[in-house]
């Protein structure tokens, strides 16, 4: 079936044509999310988004232009504001100190993604103390200002200072070493 005979039936609301024009892009669509991405979650979440957005406007598709065209605009769009998303998260400085420390000659250019640093953090994390974790979160993940800290677990603005700089401290010197993980 040509194009434009299925972006009728979807337009009709055949999921058998959608279907079919789901498989004839997913794998396109989600390398092309994931090249940017690094992260196989986050391209199953935008791929999976941009063909309910699809669906959901099927009534305004036209058989007269391209609907990969379509699909990859969408993509794109949802792409861009998930990397201004990136980019707001307090972690992303970590991130790229990280990724700049793994491109050094000593470890051959070592590629990394973001969910892989993620779990990485995740385990470097299990060395602080409980309260450190609780603050480095806080601070690094949700964003919250030293002073806001000290006041939502009622200690001293410099508790939460030495802290935080301990934490950081021993988390990156876990994330110097992936290699011994």
């Amino acid at each position: 079936m040509d194009e434009k005979q299925l972006i009728r039936k979807i337009k009709a609301g055949d999921t058998r044509s959608f279907r079919q024009l789901y498989d004839r892009h997913v794998s396109d669509l989600w390398n092309f999310v994931f090249r940017w991405l690094k992260s196989s979650d986050l391209a199953d979440d935008i791929v999976q988004d941009t063909f309910f957005r699809l669906w959901t406007h099927r009534e305004k598709l036209d058989e007269n232009r391209s609907v990969r065209s379509y699909l990859f605009t969408i993509s794109y769009h949802q792409l861009l504001k998930e990397l201004r998303r990136r980019l707001r998260n307090p972690l992303i400085k970590e991130y790229f100190d990280f990724i700049m420390h793994l491109q050094s000659p000593e470890h051959g250019g070592w590629q990394y993604d973001y969910d892989a640093f993620q779990s990485l953090l995740a385990k470097a994390k299990e060395v602080l103390t409980p309260r450190q974790r609780e603050i480095f979160e806080m601070n690094r993940e949700d964003g919250v200002e030293v002073q806001e800290i000290a006041r939502r677990l009622s200690i001293q603005e410099q508790v939460v200072r030495n802290q935080l700089s301990i934490a950081t401290k021993k988390i990156k010197e876990y994330l110097n070493y992936p290699d011994n993980k």
